[in-house]
């Protein structure tokens, strides 16, 4: 049974998604991380697991339809592409911080002392999750309605994604057709507790650097160091995401 005062935040977020679900418990239970029961000595209440993997089916969906649909001309490895990029962690947080879900979070203490309410990894989650209990309670168009009106408010720019996942081998290309070299990417700095690091990588060619990146891991700076750096560069248009 929530609390009046839960009752009432959990209203107050719907009002940000600008959703209305009539079981309101359903949600609450989409922002309920594992670390919560198990600290209130109550394994067998529900937390968000379930309902994130329904809500990840949903969410695959619903994207892989749009880009069917708005981008005709792709073939199944760009598609494949885009949509990796558009489910993943990193993009599915971003949401989950601007739509504030942070803030209502079910979390354990100890989980939130150590950061756990602003973990990329549990926002995601959460976010999959609360797709899977609007799914639940209002159906697949709703929530494809809900999503699809987010999405269009991120300015995704399908071009810089794709060569984002490309960018290593076309900087190696531009490297070699000047004198042959290769660009070299090291690691030069390294944040947060060990299960939860942030890295920033250099793109380094004859000394300089070319572009940075900063990502959980380091194949993901790497790739965003080349990106800035192809950017820099005029290979592709657009500010430096550093």
């Amino acid at each position: 049974m929530l609390s009046a005062a839960r009752i009432e935040q959990l209203n107050k977020l719907q009002n940000i998604l600008n959703i209305k679900l009539t079981d309101v418990e359903l949600l609450d239970v989409a922002l309920t991380h594992p670390s919560f029961n198990f600290e209130v000595n109550n394994d067998n209440a529900p937390d968000y697991e379930r309902l994130e993997f329904l809500g990840d089916s949903v969410l695959r969906l619903v994207v892989s339809d749009y880009l069917y649909e708005k981008h005709q001309d792709y073939d199944e490895g760009k598609l494949t592409k885009i949509r990796s990029y558009l489910v993943s962690d990193e993009f599915l947080a971003k949401i989950a911080f601007s739509l504030t879900l942070d803030e209502f979070l079910n979390i354990g203490e100890h989980e939130q002392k150590d950061g756990g309410r602003k973990k990329e990894s549990i926002n995601a989650c959460a976010m999959e999750a609360v797709l899977g209990a609007i799914y639940k309670n209002n159906g697949f168009e709703y929530v494809k309605e809900f999503l699809l009106k987010i999405y269009e408010n991120q300015n995704i720019n399908v071009n810089e994604i794709l060569f984002f996942y490309n960018s290593k081998e076309l900087l190696q290309q531009y490297t070699q057709a000047q004198n042959k070299d290769l660009p070299e990417y090291k690691v030069t700095n390294e944040t947060g507790k060990a299960h939860n690091k942030t890295y920033e990588v250099c793109a380094f060619y004859h000394g300089d650097i070319l572009g940075k990146g900063i990502a959980k891991t380091k194949k993901e700076a790497e790739k965003i160091a080349a990106l800035n750096a192809l950017k820099k560069l005029k290979i592709v248009e657009g500010c430096a995401n550093e």
